[in-house]
């Protein structure tokens, strides 16, 4: 299904390709203010995130505007 969203086309993150499966839902979660990944200049798309980390990403999920 093709995302139902608008999102910044210049990529936030230096490791996450423009053609990757899920650079738009990327893209959104940094532009909404629900992660800023691992660096200042890197998403770590591949890392294993913890609860307290997935804890962040939820509230700040349900926070949005």
């Amino acid at each position: 299904t093709p995302q139902q969203f608008t999102f910044n086309a210049n990529s936030y993150f230096q490791d996450v390709e423009t053609n990757h499966i899920f650079y738009p839902y990327i893209q959104k979660m940094k532009e909404l203010g629900i992660t800023a990944g691992c660096t200042a200049t890197n998403y770590c798309g591949n890392d294993v995130n913890t609860l307290g980390q997935m804890a962040v990403f939820v509230i700040r999920s349900f926070n949005t505007p």
